[in-house]
């Protein structure tokens, strides 16, 4: 009789420490995709301010563009033309270090999530969000290479906006500066797409893992 009831106790038991184990694995997932939820909400604003960036370079192109539709004798409106366009130029440089900022803060949300992750037990679910981190890691090396570049473009167009609103323009030095910063922003472009496929993998896992486990 007691040998029935030490029995029944540990398989009781037995039952009691999957159980516990479920739960405890079950609740580390929970965390894992809360944090990664998190994420996904800060990274809307770093989106958001990639828009405005965007909205600020069409603003000043068509001060750049304008600016060369002037007569020769219009030297008021293209000196106007040029100090807003300035004026634009610096607040998109405003809205490139916030957006730098973003990306960075969340970056240590990602050290978090790489923190957590390592305590999972699901082997799947450790490796899918891993994954996740690692795309994320590259997209941010991509993105301060960017960044750099980006950053050496402005220099350029702050030049030649600085030329081109002064009374006197030597056309020349216009060109030679444009023919500069062409080549930058081409630089600019492919780091760009190459950026642009990284978010669009890390999307791709995002999701995966959202199907996978649940939001």
């Amino acid at each position: 009789m007691y040998k029935k009831i030490i029995s029944y106790l540990m398989v009781f038991s037995f039952l009691i420490l999957v159980n516990t184990a479920c739960q405890s694995q079950a609740k580390q997932m929970d965390s894992v995709i809360e944090k990664l939820n998190k994420i996904t909400t800060m990274e809307q604003k770093f989106f958001k301010a990639g828009e405005q960036i965007q909205e600020l370079e069409i603003q000043e192109l068509e001060c750049y563009e304008k600016i060369f539709s002037f007569k020769v004798n219009e030297i008021d409106k293209r000196q106007a033309t040029a100090k807003k366009a300035i004026t634009l130029l610096n607040e998109r440089k405003g809205m490139i270090e916030e957006e730098s900022k973003l990306i960075h803060k969340i970056d240590i949300k990602i050290e978090e999530l790489q923190t957590i992750n390592i305590e999972t037990k699901d082997a799947e679910f450790r490796k899918d969000v891993n994954e996740f981190i690692l795309t994320w890691k590259k997209r941010t090396t991509k993105y301060d290479q960017l960044n750099k570049k980006y950053q050496e473009a402005i220099k350029i167009d702050l030049t030649i906006y600085n030329l081109l609103s002064q009374k006197k323009v030597e056309l020349k030095n216009v060109k030679n500066k444009t023919k500069n910063t062409n080549v930058v922003y081409k630089d600019v472009i492919k780091i760009n797409d190459r950026l642009n496929l990284y978010t669009q993998k890390l999307n791709e896992q995002r999701k995966d893992i959202y199907e996978k486990y649940g939001k």
